[in-house]
């Protein structure tokens, strides 16, 4: 334990540095590498021999094996797991919705959006030795099953028996992932990063772990992306609240207890209160079972006196801890002002452990300062995002000029010419009434493009064989080219999806006839027959969102269709388009009535987009 005094000339803590491996540990590493690189899955048994471990004939975790964790460990652990799943899983895939980017309209014609997309394989470290990180896998397996990672490896070193620990393997079970190797230390690393015959090379690597683990996971950084720099697990408690010497101490022995280089700092204006979390640290200390840990890692202990707040929250910043404990409720005088944390608990009942196990958010941070550039894992580590962009003629003649103004004066000729060749075909043809939209919800993520001067081409997947026949039919008797492609939650029901596509086509119909001045604007009882159904519908595209609709009782599936979100349908685009409708549909066949009402509503509505240049048909010159 070491008492500082906070001033000027030492806010930045060497407590902080990440101390550079010794030669011998880094020597055995570039060893280790060069064995895995030269003969894979033997290297790993020949490591083990070296190691004086026991080598394995089989590396991979067996289906016996992970069937077998289910009775091996205790129901009230099992229940305790699940709540931790859940948060995690609440937390991460709220990460995910801020990453489904919106579309951006640059200049009028011109949109741009950017897609998350996940990464193929990735490789997990999970620690085993004394401690087996069950805690860990929730945190890195879950974000990366939400990011949409399909091919998971994990790596975590066997027992003396050749054993995963069950917990581990329970966990690995629940989120559906076989493809466990018994394999630690930097050779988990090593043969996640190049692969060896039974181990698949993964893309990027993840996970805590010791001096070799580490070192290894900087060697593979040049050529395999890791998560973060790692260093010793450590924690800042923030306090003057006398009465709260004994959560102070233990917040302080929780975190020194990781290992026997883990860090602690307590930082308060009371110097009474230094004392009495000194006292308490003496008592606490004794009575927790890894005691011989927190007899080496006490020395890594700092108390610190500040003289104001500002002192306070400039020593935070500084050194950018990897936990931060805000523990009075008046927290907010700090939290305002940290710019540099891995992860913050604010108040008097959110201690650390919670973020380490339960509370959702995840417990893998940035250590020794790199919180001033890194932050904790999340959904967007384990992903990448795309950009996108489609301009209109009318968007590209927005441009154009601009673009080759541009190319020209960095002399790039050839990036003028691509904008050139292009205009004439822009000058000889209309400008289309065209759009794409992106809708994302929690239920569905939506992707339309639309040319309303089209020829009836259609590319259109929603799931649904019949929604999908009909809106076939609504872009072919529309001349309308349509694309649509629907990823909803048909698990649950079909409501999501149909109305979520409804909302969107008509956005998009919406952005593309923009301020409606050329168009027809009325289209009059469009009556079309089919069979012994017959469908008649009126339109006036004036901006006001009326639909009245009459039609006989539906069977109450159509193929795979709900016949409730027959009327839904039209409701939602009628109301998000804004224009008032009638349709009167009469027949015996619920197949036929819905059909022929989809065919008549799109052929009035091509008839009142028409393109009238003439005259605006209202009395106020607007619809």
């Amino acid at each position: 334990m070491k008492d500082i005094i906070l001033n000027k000339s030492n806010m930045s803590l060497d407590l902080n540095k990440i101390q550079p491996s010794s030669k011998k540990v880094t020597s055995t590493i570039r060893k280790f590498e060069k064995i895995i690189l030269n003969e894979g899955d033997n290297g790993i048994r020949n490591i083990s021999l070296i190691l004086n471990e026991k080598p394995l004939k089989k590396l991979k975790v067996s289906k016996k094996e992970l069937t077998e964790s289910e009775s091996a460990i205790n129901d009230s652990l099992k229940s305790a797991i699940l709540i931790a799943y859940s948060n995690i899983k609440k937390y991460h895939e709220n990460q995910l919705q801020s990453l489904g980017l919106n579309k951006v309209e640059t200049t009028p014609g011109v949109t741009l959006w950017t897609e998350f997309k996940p990464i193929d394989r990735v490789g997990l470290y999970i620690p085993g030795g004394s401690a087996p990180l069950f805690s860990s896998l929730l945190m890195q397996a879950i974000p990366a099953l939400i990011a949409g990672c399909t091919d998971i490896i994990i790596c975590t070193p066997p027992d003396k028996n050749g054993k995963i620990d069950p917990t581990i393997l329970w966990v690995a079970k629940l989120l559906n992932i076989e493809n466990i190797f018994k394999v630690g230390g930097s050779q988990a690393i090593f043969s996640m990063a190049y692969g060896t015959e039974t181990i698949p090379k993964c893309l990027k690597i993840f996970g805590p772990g010791n001096q070799y683990v580490n070192e290894a996971k900087k060697l593979i950084n040049n050529h395999t992306p890791i998560d973060m720099p790692a260093g010793p697990s450590e924690v800042y408690v923030v306090s003057d609240d006398i009465s709260k010497a004994d959560i102070i101490a233990a917040d302080l022995l929780s975190q020194l207890e990781h290992s026997d280089d883990a860090k602690a700092v307590f930082i308060s204006k009371n110097k009474n209160l230094i004392s009495k979390v000194k006292e308490q640290i003496s008592v606490q200390i004794k009575l927790l079972s890894r005691y011989s840990i927190l007899n080496e890692s006490i020395t890594n202990l700092l108390f610190i006196k500040a003289k104001n707040d500002d002192q306070i929250i400039e020593c935070i910043n500084t050194n950018a801890p990897e936990h931060l404990i805000l523990l009075d409720s008046d927290f907010v005088k700090y939290s305002t002002y940290i710019q540099n944390a891995g992860s913050i608990f604010c108040g008097n009942f959110s201690p650390e452990s919670f973020g380490d196990y339960a509370s959702g958010s995840n417990h893998t941070l940035p250590t020794a300062g790199y919180a001033k550039t890194y932050s904790g894992l999340s959904v967007s580590d384990f992903g990448k995002t795309l950009s996108f962009q489609t301009a209109s003629p009318q968007g590209f003649a927005n441009l154009a000029e601009t673009v080759k103004i541009l190319a020209n004066a960095e002399k790039l000729d050839g990036h003028a010419n691509a904008v050139s060749f292009r205009e004439k075909y822009v000058s000889n043809s209309s400008i289309q009434r065209s759009s794409f939209i992106k809708r994302s919800t929690k239920e569905t993520n939506i992707y339309i493009n639309l040319d309303i001067d089209g020829s009836g081409k259609y590319n259109i997947n929603t799931g649904l064989k019949f929604f999908d026949h009909m809106l076939e039919q609504f872009s072919k008797h529309g001349s309308f080219d349509i694309t649509i492609q629907a990823i909803g939650d048909l698990d649950i029901d079909e409501h999501h999806t149909i109305e979520d596509v409804a909302i969107a086509l008509g956005q998009a119909f919406k952005e593309a006839i923009g301020k409606r001045s050329n168009i027809e604007r009325y289209s009059s009882n469009e009556t079309l027959v089919m069979d012994e159904t017959i469908s008649s519908v009126s339109i006036d595209m004036a901006s006001r969102a009326l639909l009245k609709m009459s039609y006989p009782k539906l069977n109450e599936y159509i193929g795979d269709f709900p016949s409730e979100m027959f009327e839904h349908f039209f409701i939602s685009f009628v109301n998000t388009l804004g224009f008032t409708c009638h349709i009167t549909t009469d027949g015996k066949n619920s197949h036929h009535i819905v059909e022929a009402t989809f065919k008549s509503f799109t052929r009035a509505l091509h008839k009142a987009l028409t393109v009238n240049n003439s005259k605006v048909l209202s009395t106020k010159g607007i619809l």
